[in-house]
């Protein structure tokens, strides 16, 4: 299986769509950015696992999603999108990186390939090769040039 560990806050949003979004309803994810995500996933087969600090919101079991995990759901959907899981919760104090290496642990048997696509670029230690780190401040978060290196690394 090959796996996108994705953030959702700074990859799937930026703040030039901060500037135009509508705040009086949930729009946290630029849909914008979702089939840029879809080509990843069709070029690749890879599966989803939220990275992301949303992923507390989010379960596997439908029905347990709270209303924020729900929003993910439907709204990947429309895209034809689907989380397939989530990396553990460790703590406030832990890394990311942490949570993705104990997820890869839990899983080798199974995972191929993967890619982190996150906009935080410090801490990833042996992870780094991996990464894909998109530009929220600045550009709008999952760009083509990050479909590309996401391919790259996963088709590799």
């Amino acid at each position: 299986m090959k796996v996108i560990f994705l953030d959702i806050d700074g990859v799937l949003n930026s703040r030039k769509y901060d500037s135009v979004r509508n705040w009086n309803e949930q729009t946290d994810i630029d849909v914008s950015r979702l089939p840029l995500l879809g080509e990843i996933v069709a070029a690749t087969g890879a599966e989803i696992v939220l990275s992301s600090t949303w992923r507390v919101h989010w379960e596997k079991e439908e029905s347990l999603c709270d209303e924020d995990g729900a929003y993910i759901n439907q709204t990947f959907a429309r895209y034809g999108l689907k989380v397939y899981d989530k990396t553990p919760y460790l703590g406030l104090t832990a890394e990311r990186r942490e949570e993705v290496k104990l997820w890869l642990e839990e899983h080798a048997q199974t995972v191929e390939k993967f890619v982190i696509i996150d906009d935080y670029g410090f801490g990833w230690g042996e992870l780094a090769d991996y990464l894909v780190k998109t530009s929220p401040r600045l550009r709008l978060g999952l760009e083509r040039e990050h479909v590309d290196a996401a391919i790259r690394i996963l088709n590799g």
